[in-house]
């Protein structure tokens, strides 16, 4: 199958969009940006594009031909503009939070539905608004996780959704219209912010001078805990068999996201104003 001649990008892109873009610039993969966004993406690659040949362009959608891909991240949109998406002449792919309810049937759009992505953009729009809850419990000093202790959360960091992304750029014409993706592993609540609190305590402690051999105790991720099957409440996790599926035939590998939560989290923190 040919490579598409160009990867277009529309929508809202910091996040999980410029690391996409970053992914293909460095794939020398051609792509085009938005304008909105356009200017600070590339301020953000300049030792990219002076060892890469494909620097992106300024989108225009009179050069966008018909084996070119569209990508529109609509992560943070209640609406989308269905009407311009369909005179778009190429595959056309829209990527909405997994709490979206777009309608997007009697389209040709391609929907890839992300759950529970741990984005590391600074811009508060693309926060992940559940993890900032637990963010605030660990500025407050608070032990009260005052949210549903059943629910679970299918972390997956950004990172790990664009290299899913790039494997699939050159098969867009044989996807199905819906697709889920998300991590393998459920987490709590709890154990979110058990985690989130211990990188936290280390972060503040290490840039206030107060670092303590308590801090570098080694803590289990998982806590070995024994419970009766009665006590334990079935979780949905969403259907992750068809993006496995569709890797497997592209590659062999399948979905096997590579990121620890740990790492995914150290990055949110890092888009934080801790001072």
């Amino acid at each position: 199958m040919s490579k598409p001649k160009v990867v277009h990008f529309l929508g809202e892109l910091l996040g999980i969009g410029e690391d996409l873009i970053h992914k293909l610039v460095c794939n020398n993969t051609r792509c085009s940006i938005v304008d909105t966004w356009y200017d600070l993406l590339i301020s953000k690659m300049p030792t990219e594009l002076e060892i890469f040949s494909e620097r992106p362009i300024l989108f225009n959608p009179d050069l966008v031909y018909s084996n070119d891909v569209l990508l529109y991240f609509a992560l943070h949109e209640h609406t989308v503009d269905f009407d311009a998406l369909a005179s778009i002449d190429c595959d056309v792919i829209l990527l909405l939070d997994g709490n979206s309810r777009i309608d997007a049937q009697g389209t040709s759009l391609n929907l890839i539905y992300l759950h529970d992505l741990i984005s590391f953009s600074k811009v508060e729009s693309t926060a992940n608004k559940k993890l900032d809850q637990l963010f605030d419990l660990c500025i407050s000093n608070s032990r009260d996780v005052n949210l549903p202790p059943d629910k679970k959360h299918w972390w997956v960091s950004q990172q790990d959704v664009a290299a899913c992304l790039v494997r699939l750029i050159d098969y867009t014409g044989t996807l199905p219209q819906l697709i889920h993706i998300c991590g393998r592993r459920g987490w709590t609540n709890q154990e979110t912010f058990e985690q989130l609190e211990l990188l936290y305590n280390r972060t503040i402690a290490g840039s206030s001078g107060q670092f303590q051999t308590s801090h570098l105790e080694s803590k289990p991720v998982i806590h070995p805990t024994v419970a009766k099957v009665s006590q334990i409440k079935p979780s949905t996790r969403p259907d992750l068999s068809i993006i496995n599926e569709i890797l497997i035939g592209i590659d062999g590998e399948g979905w096997r996201p590579l990121t620890p939560l740990r790492t995914s989290l150290m990055h949110y923190l890092a888009t934080k104003d801790l001072d």
